[in-house]
């Protein structure tokens, strides 16, 4: 994602040379800068400004800061605005681009490890602080306050020290790491099921045109008899749905993602990712049939990569004794997803007596596949 992000930059500074000269040497371009810049519209520049980057977290009050929506709807500009040109080519190419959602999927879900992991947030907020103005990166009141305690403080999610406030700032400097990766896997499979045309409006808060502008799903669908359907990611969402389906007569219908997928580790804290032999058989058009050839599940025993349960990739969905992450102590009778690596040496009690998880779950261990349920129907 590296170059893709850096590429992105480069458009920006292309637009910021571009006003620089011209404010520089045109005379009429600069007196509306400066008309801009003057009220009325500075205030409106400047409340349009932080939908384009907001310093926190903040849904109420007179200041809305969405930073968290913004980096996350970035990304998704980039597979759902730009990359389809790439895609569009030839049959590899959409293979290809497929590959590279799921793991750019994967990324997005590592993002998520400075809520278990101390050192690595530290290094990511000096590293914010370093290139983003502080003025702007703690727009937010109080959060160059939690800054500076999380840099010195070893405290992870899900322990009494991660307070409300520190939640919401751990998640605004990371771009919507549970809706992005959801919204992004959908789109891939909508886009490889071809049930329909596919309409993306992620990107698209509001449609203006009725006396009252309404929030869209985040997807269309037109199938080629003509039926058109809206699709809403997540299942909270049901009031926003029902609102655009009076107005429009669109049936709207709400998907997410099957067996809770995208699950966190309660052994490690860190998410479970998707791994390469999966993307590929994704990608390549040939995972239900691997799913048949294996029994349902991509099991992972025959892998060569399996190395007896250690690969990082495999999942344990099961129960499992001993301490979670956070050294609270796992609840006994809960079957909860697991890397299998962080597992194999724990058992569990069975009928009274201790039952080795990998002596009796090994043939069990499977990779994480993407799933989506509601659109069976479509």
């Amino acid at each position: 994602m590296k170059l893709l992000i850096e590429r992105l930059g480069v458009s920006v500074e292309h637009l910021k040379c571009l006003d620089r000269v011209f404010l520089k040497n045109h005379q009429e371009y600069r007196r509306i800068e400066e008309l801009l810049n003057a009220d009325p519209f500075q205030s409106i520049y400047r409340e349009i400004s932080r939908e384009l980057y907001a310093g926190g977290k903040q849904k109420r009050g007179n200041l809305k800061l969405d930073r968290q929506m913004i980096l996350g709807d970035l990304i998704e500009y980039i597979f759902t605005g730009r990359a389809y040109y790439y895609a569009a080519k030839s049959e590899q190419n959409f293979k290809n681009f497929l590959k590279l959602i799921l793991y750019t999927v994967n990324k997005l879900l590592i993002f998520d490890v400075i809520t278990v992991n101390p050192k690595i947030r530290k290094l990511y907020i000096e590293s914010l602080e370093k290139k983003i103005n502080k003025k702007i990166l703690y727009e937010k009141e109080a959060d160059e306050k939690l800054a500076k305690k999380l840099k010195s403080s070893k405290t992870i999610i899900r322990t009494n020290e991660w307070t409300t406030p520190i939640d919401s700032f751990v998640d605004s400097i990371l771009p919507k790491t549970l809706g992005c990766p959801k919204e992004l896997v959908v789109f891939a499979e909508l886009i490889r099921l071809k049930k329909g045309m596919v309409i993306p409006l992620l990107l698209v808060q509001r449609l203006f045109g009725d006396k009252k502008p309404i929030a869209p799903p985040d997807f269309l669908i037109i199938k080629g008899n003509k039926e058109m359907f809206g699709i809403e990611v997540g299942y909270e969402k049901e009031g926003q749905s029902r609102e655009f389906t009076i107005k429009t007569s669109i049936p709207t219908f709400a998907v997410d993602l099957k067996n809770n997928m995208h699950n966190r580790c309660p052994k490690c804290g860190e998410n479970i990712l998707y791994c390469d032999a999966v993307i590929s058989a994704y990608a390549n058009g040939t995972l239900e049939q691997e799913l048949q050839t294996r029994g349902g599940k991509f099991y992972c025993k025959d892998c060569p990569k399996f190395n007896n349960g250690r690969c990082k990739f495999s999942n344990y969905y099961g129960r499992a004794s001993g301490k979670s992450f956070n050294k609270s102590f796992l609840v006994s009778d809960k079957d909860r997803h697991y890397h299998a690596s962080c597992v194999t040496g724990s058992s569990y009690l069975f009928r009274g007596k201790k039952r080795s998880i990998l002596a009796s779950h090994i043939d069990e261990f499977f990779a994480q596949n993407p799933e989506i349920q509601g659109i069976e129907s479509l």
